[in-house]
């Protein structure tokens, strides 16, 4: 029983976002751990599109399956780790 409760927690705390800009470009990850089709602590292509920085042009996204109808991705639903990393450009403004 204290093993499971330790991967639990574990799973749990698995799950994290942020993003890195540097002067023209940006990269907004974000990880979550799925437990039947359930994203622990959100969904991770939502919380990687909400990092995105204003007025960025996004031109890479790449994720992990997250369908029911792939073989991966209902695997992966059924017990996995999900990723969502964007990247792209930013244009500085001049103020």
């Amino acid at each position: 029983m204290k093993k499971l409760s330790i991967l639990a927690v574990l799973c749990l705390l698995s799950a994290c976002a942020g993003v890195r800009t540097t002067n023209s470009t940006f990269v907004a990850h974000a990880e979550s751990f799925r437990f039947f089709g359930i994203a622990i602590p959100e969904d991770d292509q939502a919380a990687a599109k909400k990092l995105v920085p204003a007025g960025a042009k996004i031109e890479n996204v790449s994720s992990t399956p997250a369908d029911w109808t792939s073989v991966w991705g209902g695997l992966w639903n059924i017990l996995g780790f999900h990723f969502t990393t964007i990247g792209g450009t930013v244009s500085k403004s001049n103020d």
